[in-house]
């Protein structure tokens, strides 16, 4: 671990979930693919679109409705719906097509395999600390074994917007009831994790399994209380 500010044993430790506590890439890979063979199956005129369609008729409606950006589940079935209006199906089949496709991704979305050591690691942390989750993605913890661990989890909507905004870490402090400092949030990714965490005057731990350098074309970034490279580095925090 590199320590960058000074460091306090915390109360409560938050986690990002998708590429923190899992590799997120090819879970996603599988579920685009296993929509997408959906589609063709059960609604053949959809044969004539690629996932690659898919997703860009997905960013030309968050584009438009941006309040959309901050709901990933709900950005996908307004595009579902609104690609088989495209091809061809009338409003009620494709509204009801829509609700029946995104089921079917977040069954895929959520075929998450966490490692075993990975489990061990926060059933650990969970004896020593209170333990939540903040994501920015659809990923439900209760899919796939980690709600046994987590006080809560929290993630965005058409109004509580995404990392590294407030609003979420905000309900997360009111619901643990401690201070900044009793708070360690860990992630990945630069700026909706360190910076969000970071504005909110909790301890940050930046997940860098890549040793990538401290940089991000979003925004101006923020130095974490601490970075490191391996998940069972955390173990470092057990007494």
């Amino acid at each position: 671990m590199l320590f960058y500010r000074t460091f306090k044993r915390p109360k409560a430790i938050g986690f990002d979930l998708d590429d923190t506590l899992y590799d997120n890439r090819p879970i996603l890979m599988a579920a685009e693919n296993a929509l997408h063979q959906f589609l063709i199956e059960k609604f053949p005129k959809t044969a004539s679109l690629t996932i690659k369609d898919w997703t860009e008729i997905r960013s030309k409606l968050v584009h438009q409705k941006i309040e959309l950006q901050h709901d990933v589940s709900r950005a996908r079935l307004h595009a579902l719906e609104a690609g088989l209006l495209i091809c061809g199906y009338h409003k009620e089949e494709s509204t009801r097509g829509s609700q029946q496709a995104l089921k079917h991704f977040l069954h895929w979305r959520n075929k998450i395999d966490i490692k075993p050591e990975v489990h061990q690691l926060l059933e650990e942390l969970s004896q020593q600390f209170t333990l939540f989750s903040i994501t920015n993605g659809n990923a439900d913890i209760s899919q796939f074994g980690l709600e046994k661990v987590f006080s809560f989890a929290l993630r965005p909507s058409l109004t509580v917007p995404m990392k590294p905004s407030a609003e979420l870490f905000q309900q997360a402090q009111q619901k643990l009831n401690f201070s900044g400092l009793d708070i360690l949030y860990i992630g990945d990714h630069p700026v909706s994790d360190i910076v969000g965490s970071n504005n909110m005057k909790w301890q940050s731990a930046w997940f860098n399994p890549q040793k990538i350098a401290l940089n991000h074309y979003k925004k101006p970034l923020q130095l974490p209380t601490l970075e490191f490279e391996q998940i069972t580095e955390l173990k470092l925090l057990l007494k």
